[in-house]
């Protein structure tokens, strides 16, 4: 009788371990998978998720000196060197009486050396300057016409940051005549209206100040 009771309590022994080991093992489980990292980036940071080393392509517009206006695509490799074609312009208007027009096709390159928003850049190009204005010889007032082609090189610094696909940027550099032909319809011996020569001389002979107060784009 002793013999079956010390069985039945080495049975119940068996059986309470048994159990006891299978909670343990539902304990154990693992929980669900934790969430998804984001790798979006802080406020203010600059998100440079999609540049992997490839090739991106893009559109930039800005605002500035001395042409207003300007239009520039561009190809981004890796975040570090960003090349551009840029076309900008200063719509007709008229200085001191002299109707001016401006406009220029350029090659542009930009250097990051930190791999963010710093620039160094260099732009080299032609540009073209028309001035009309009203003469007068020998009591007979006509219309007359300058122009001066320029080619030059910018050198510049700034900044342009990226967001995902935005780019916004600004900088400053100075603007450097290499080499200037002009031409006018004047008769020989007539000079043109002093403002008009100031000013061409101004733009297209004189080192000058540049600055693009916006640059706003898309690199996809």
């Amino acid at each position: 009788m002793k013999s079956k009771s010390l069985l039945g309590a080495a049975m119940f022994a068996l059986a309470s371990l048994a159990v006891s080991t299978t909670s343990l093992a539902q304990t154990a489980t693992p929980g669900d998978p934790p969430p998804p990292k984001d790798d979006s980036p802080a406020p203010g940071e600059t998100n440079t998720a999609h540049r992997d080393g490839s090739v991106h392509v893009g559109v930039l517009g800005g605002v500035g000196f001395p042409r207003p206006l300007a239009i520039e695509a561009v190809l981004e490799l890796d975040r570090l060197i960003l090349l551009g074609a840029e076309y900008s312009a200063l719509p007709t208007t008229n200085f001191s009486g002299v109707d001016t027009s401006m406009w220029a096709l350029a090659a542009d390159l930009r250097v990051f050396p930190m791999h963010n928003g710093f620039f160094v850049g260099l732009r080299a190009g032609k540009q073209h300057l028309g001035e009309t204005a009203s003469v007068t010889v020998s009591g007979v007032t006509a219309t007359a016409s300058n122009t001066a082609d320029t080619t030059f090189i910018n050198p510049r610094v700034g900044f342009l940051w990226s967001w995902h696909a935005l780019m916004v940027g600004i900088d400053a550099g100075v603007q450097i005549p290499v080499l200037t032909t002009t031409a006018n319809s004047l008769p020989a011996g007539v000079s043109p209206p002093s403002g008009a020569a100031d000013l061409a001389h101004t733009l297209s002979q004189s080192v000058i100040p540049t600055v693009d107060l916006l640059r706003i784009g898309v690199v996809m």
